[in-house]
């Protein structure tokens, strides 16, 4: 009867009631009459499942990792799966993953735009990326502060910085485009199938990016950082292609070949004085238009540098 209640054979039932009696200690008896297993007392239950404190530790950071899929139809099956998981923790360790914040924090990007319209349009992308359907979508496009119709074969959903990005082909551009979710205005189904290329591959077509934005043709940029920024600079892998060479004086060339410059410039313009574009001549100039603009409206201050511990907080 209970190998037909759980759909499992004979032996594994009879393995599962010697292993409960002869090693867990279950007080198992059998029962002649009724032709079943019993317990002889009450006081017996089984043992809760054991975390070490690096474990809870991972669960926690597993925790602030999936708050990425806020506004998600994943979020609300997340929850439920860390609420299990919780209840089988031992007495020992059963603590609410918040108190852990007292001693360690985890830096998540906030999700950026509106969770619920995030989530319908998730949903219908995750379909249609499952089903390789194509979508007729309106979409904002912030750089021209217009809205145009697309159609669009999704082919993936990332997250990036706190963002949801489809990667699609774009039936307009008639190449792969990055769209992202919260500018998506409206989007629906039109019943056509499409087939993905079999030479699409994702690590390539983002492989040349600094981080999810994507330019034409492959560019090669080449950054000096002074010695106060250069050790920072070691501590990280940027990008698959970087390469490093560290000057006599402790400052650092910073070579990589990337496809987009605008994110790159971005990039550099953190860095303020401490990062020098040498090349291409495109991206410097450009860094240049804006340390000018930037100039025009700081013109007011005084142009002495502060000394390096003006600025308190910097991490050591």
């Amino acid at each position: 009867a209970l190998s037909r209640c759980l759909e499992v054979s004979t032996r594994t039932i009879e393995r599962d009631l010697e292993f409960l009696r002869d090693r867990l200690g279950a007080p198992l008896k059998y029962d002649f009459k009724r032709r079943g297993y019993f317990y002889t007392n009450d006081s017996f239950s089984m043992p809760r499942l054991k975390l070490t404190e690096g474990e809870v530790v991972a669960l926690y950071l597993g925790q602030k990792l999936l708050c990425q899929y806020k506004g998600t139809p994943y979020e609300a099956a997340i929850a439920r799966a860390f609420a299990k998981i919780q209840t089988l923790l031992p007495d020992g360790v059963e603590v609410d993953l918040a108190e852990v914040d007292e001693f360690l924090s985890f830096d998540v990007e906030p999700l950026r735009g509106e969770e619920e319209a995030l989530a319908a349009c998730f949903q219908q992308l995750v379909q249609a990326i499952q089903g390789r359907e194509t979508m007729d979508i309106i979409y904002y496009t912030a750089s021209r502060n217009a809205q145009s119709r697309r159609l669009v074969d999704p082919y993936h959903l990332r997250c990036h910085q706190g963002a949801w990005y489809l990667i699609a082909y774009c039936h307009t551009r008639k190449e792969v485009r990055i769209f992202a979710l919260d500018r998506i205005r409206s989007l629906r189904p039109t019943g056509h199938k499409f087939q993905p290329p079999a030479d699409f591959s994702l690590e390539e077509y983002l492989g040349h990016s600094l981080g999810i934005e994507r330019g034409g043709e492959l560019r090669k940029v080449m950054i000096s950082f002074d010695a106060v920024q250069a050790r920072w600079i070691r501590e990280r892998q940027w990008h698959p292609s970087q390469e490093l060479t560290v000057l006599a004086d402790g400052s650092l060339l910073f070579k990589v070949t990337v496809s987009g410059l605008e994110e790159v410039k971005r990039w550099v313009l953190g860095f303020g004085s401490h990062a020098e574009v040498l090349a291409p001549e495109e991206l410097r100039r450009a860094v240049a238009r804006e340390v000018a603009l930037l100039a025009q409206k700081y013109a007011g201050c005084a142009a002495s540098p502060p000394a390096p511990d003006t600025f308190s907080g910097r991490a050591e």
